[in-house]
């Protein structure tokens, strides 16, 4: 039988409003060993360094020759803010197999949209075949009020008088780079914002870390 007891923790609304990833858990081994569960910090050589797809994703260019390794493969290690399962209550978290089922559907449902997140630059280096590209910041009205619009009527959302019309509107599948990156979840609280119904938009979590880990096929528009 395996024993792991957790250490002394108060269960109230501020520990479960902590960063947890980063403040981490204690917990007590069976030899009485303590130990703290908690995300790796950014090493400190990695502090200057800027990394873009390339970089994490392995291929071998003469700008990555020169970056310490270490940095490349501690990336996903420090990055961004790791987010939990459910991105909001109605909303589906979607494994890969869903992920195939989604893009088999849509090839006779014109109302599925497989939608990735990431900006531009991740996208053009590779991508999930069929995805279309709806970087996160053009759901940003104030900030992106054409894309914003752009991007309102590829959903096929309607508006009229300052008001969404969501009968027509895509059931839309997104995603980004892995369990640490904020974009599709940014994405898909601002369209929450405007009322999009929660119902119709689904989140493949894992990303393209997943999919890259299990082999999966990409492309590069």
């Amino acid at each position: 039988m395996f024993k792991i007891f957790l250490g002394s923790i108060v269960l109230s609304s501020a520990i479960f409003g902590a960063d947890l990833q980063n403040s981490g858990v204690e917990v007590i081994l069976e030899n009485g060993k303590k130990i703290s569960v908690k995300r790796e910090n950014k090493p400190k050589e990695c502090e200057s360094i800027t990394l873009d797809p390339k970089d994490i994703f392995g291929e071998v260019t003469q700008s990555s020759k020169n970056i310490d390794e270490n940095c490349k493969r501690s990336f996903v290690t420090y990055f961004g803010k790791i987010t939990p399962m459910k991105a909001a209550p109605n909303i589906d978290t979607y494994g890969e197999l869903e992920v195939l089922e989604f893009i088999e559907k849509a090839k006779k449902d014109n109302n599925l949209l497989l939608v990735d997140s990431r900006t531009e630059n991740w996208y053009n280096y590779q991508t999930i075949p069929s995805a279309v590209n709806v970087p996160y910041v053009y759901t940003k009205k104030s900030q992106y009020p054409d894309e914003f619009e752009e991007t309102l009527e590829l959903f096929g959302v309607k508006q009229k008088d300052g008001k969404y019309d969501f009968t027509n509107a895509k059931t839309i599948l997104m995603f980004c780079n892995a369990t640490w990156c904020g974009q599709s979840p940014e994405a898909m609280k601002e369209l929450m914002a405007i009322g999009y119904p929660q119902e119709k938009m689904k989140w493949y979590r894992g990303g393209m870390q997943s999919w890259l880990s299990l082999g999966f096929t990409t492309i590069k528009p």
